[in-house]
């Protein structure tokens, strides 16, 4: 068979259809417009009818010849996997930080009776009361807390220390006596009325604000230091105190490493009572009051 001949009779064949064509397709272009111009539109909407269906006639056998000729089934249909939350993977840092969260909640709330921040920005509720327990030196505490506070001091004495109490309880009228008195002597150096809070601010707090008048804080040191200005952290009854008030639900309530954190550097001989188990908690995480309440706020 000659092929090269077949092959030019086909190409010439193709051009001379193609040529029909286009004179056919120009004629009905000039009959398309012709009609449109004149106001008849059918021929118009006759071709519109014609190129949709002719369309729709190519995409219909597309489909067929991709698919050859069989419908997808829904068993072809790839799924993919959802991940849930257990397949993901947490950070460890954010999960030990919501378990110690969580942690602290718990023991919050089996203490709120003990667990709470006194100062400036958080005064006594107007009312606030306890039973009292009075010590062998005059002082007060909350009768609540008197039995882990007698094992501690007598644990304290049978590891070879002694103790003295310098201040436990105030009560509201003696600590604005306390504010007033300190202000009045700013006041006679010359500072004006403002000035002189604020620098009594620093070592003396406003009546309501201060821990003392919870029953719950005391002031406790070496049996050597007669007053807050004699005090050393050093001795060996303030070490004791501060290595094992936890044992005994109570906590150093401003100790030297935490000056950022409580605002407050010179009151190392301050215990607060928090409760046994709020206690061990705040030391095994080394956590000062404030930390511990943001913890669970």
């Amino acid at each position: 068979m000659d092929f090269k001949g077949l092959w030019t009779t086909i190409k010439k064949n193709a051009i001379h259809l193609f040529k029909k064509a286009r004179k056919a397709i120009k004629r009905y272009i000039r009959k398309l417009v012709k009609h449109t111009k004149a106001g008849d539109y059918s021929v118009l909407i006759y071709t519109i009818f014609a190129l949709v269906a002719l369309i729709l006639i190519i995409v219909m056998f597309a489909n067929i010849f991709s698919l050859g000729g069989k419908k997808k089934s829904t068993l072809d249909i790839t799924t993919t996997e959802v991940a849930t939350p257990a397949d993901v993977t947490e950070d460890p840092q954010i999960a030990a930080q919501m378990a110690l969260k969580q942690q602290a909640m718990d023991i919050y709330s089996r203490n709120k009776d003990f667990i709470f921040l006194v100062d400036e920005n958080h005064p006594l509720a107007e009312g606030y009361s306890f039973e009292h327990h009075t010590l062998n030196c005059g002082l007060d505490i909350d009768k609540r807390i008197y039995n882990d506070f007698s094992e501690m001091l007598n644990a304290c004495n049978m590891a070879g220390y002694e103790y003295n109490i310098i201040n436990a309880y105030i009560d509201k009228a003696t600590q604005t006596e306390l504010y007033n008195s300190a202000v009045a002597h700013y006041v006679d150096q010359g500072l004006l009325e403002e000035e002189a809070q604020a620098q009594v601010g620093k070592s003396v707090d406003k009546p309501g604000c201060s821990e003392h008048e919870t029953g719950l804080a005391i002031d406790l040191t070496d049996v050597e230091v007669l007053g807050e200005e004699d005090y050393k952290s050093t001795r060996g009854t303030d070490q004791w105190l501060m290595n094992n008030c936890h044992k005994y639900g109570f906590i150093n309530r401003y100790p030297a490493n935490k000056v950022s954190v409580t605002g407050v550097s010179d009151e190392q001989w301050q215990f607060r009572y928090v409760g046994r188990e709020a206690a061990e908690f705040m030391a095994a995480n080394n956590l000062s009051l404030e930390e511990f309440m943001e913890l669970v706020q």
